[in-house]
């Protein structure tokens, strides 16, 4: 395992395209933005990645992806391998290692058995694509998916099986699921690709990331916050980070490219104090 100390120079901070989801973007306009905040690159948004991926090619500079974040409605009759295989090419296209997917729409404990079976079958579908293209599928921790805690992310690692396969951590998730995410990191470690980091005011809030409100442009936003303004503490878990994590922020809220470069400057300044 990585050694952890966060502000190691391995570590990579990267912003995350979907903060962007309801402003008018370009390719260029969006790697200028990244480039000029100082992220290490960019996660680009499954969306946005099939809008640009023609004029983000062109680019003499643009910063790196290492992930796409996609969907696909694994364990339901919608899913489909072709649409898959086409998601697993667009990742390749934009040179990203990672394919951020979710292990389907329903929680570990409301699942029946048959629901896990399903999931994991078309999860495994994908992953063997994955690995023939040479990427890997990052599966997020997510409320209301087969990665709805600790126990369950482990049991599905664990059920799944397969090389191509990693977790993408989200640390707010984690929390949210039951876990202290210092003591859940070094537990998920053999499995970690990528990290999102957000925070939220209280724990009673946590609604507002609920995918029908944060992709709405009129979804409240009440609760959202900086990095280091919420209920978890980033300044300790971030010690807990192997020192080679990439990482993005991922933020939903309102002025997103500042948000997210001055939650980048903490996070580089707290780097730069750890390592003194």
């Amino acid at each position: 395992m990585a050694r952890p100390l966060a502000g190691a120079p391995d570590m990579r901070v990267h912003a995350c395209s979907v903060a962007l989801r309801h402003d008018r973007i370009t390719a260029q306009g969006l790697a200028t933005q990244v480039l000029d905040a100082g992220f290490d690159g960019l996660e680009i948004w499954a969306p946005h990645a099939e809008a640009l991926q023609a004029d983000w090619a062109a680019l003499a500079r643009r910063p790196v992806v290492p992930m796409l974040s996609g969907y696909l409605p694994v364990g339901t009759a919608a899913f489909d391998a072709q649409d898959a295989l086409r998601l697993v090419g667009l990742t390749t296209r934009w040179q990203a290692r990672r394919l951020r997917l979710f292990a389907g729409g329903v929680g570990w404990d409301t699942a029946s058995g048959d629901d896990r079976a399903a999931i994991i079958r078309d999860l495994r579908i994908v992953a063997d694509m994955a690995q023939d293209h040479g990427i890997r599928i990052a599966i997020e921790t997510h409320p209301g998916t087969l990665a709805d805690s600790l126990p369950a992310t482990l049991a599905l690692m664990q059920g799944l099986d397969h090389p191509a396969v990693g977790l993408n951590v989200d640390i707010l998730h984690v929390w949210e699921g039951g876990a202290d995410p210092l003591a859940a990191l070094p537990v998920l470690s053999p499995h970690l690709l990528h990290l999102h980091l957000k925070n939220v005011t209280a724990r009673d809030r946590l609604s507002v990331f609920a995918p029908g409100n944060v992709h709405d442009a009129a979804g409240s936003r009440d609760g959202m916050c900086p990095l280091f303004e919420g209920v978890l503490d980033y300044r300790t878990i971030l010690s807990g980070v192997p020192d080679d994590a990439d990482m993005s922020l991922e933020w939903f809220g309102p002025a997103p490219m500042a948000t997210m470069t001055a939650d980048l400057g903490r996070i580089r300044l707290l780097a730069a104090r750890r390592a003194a």
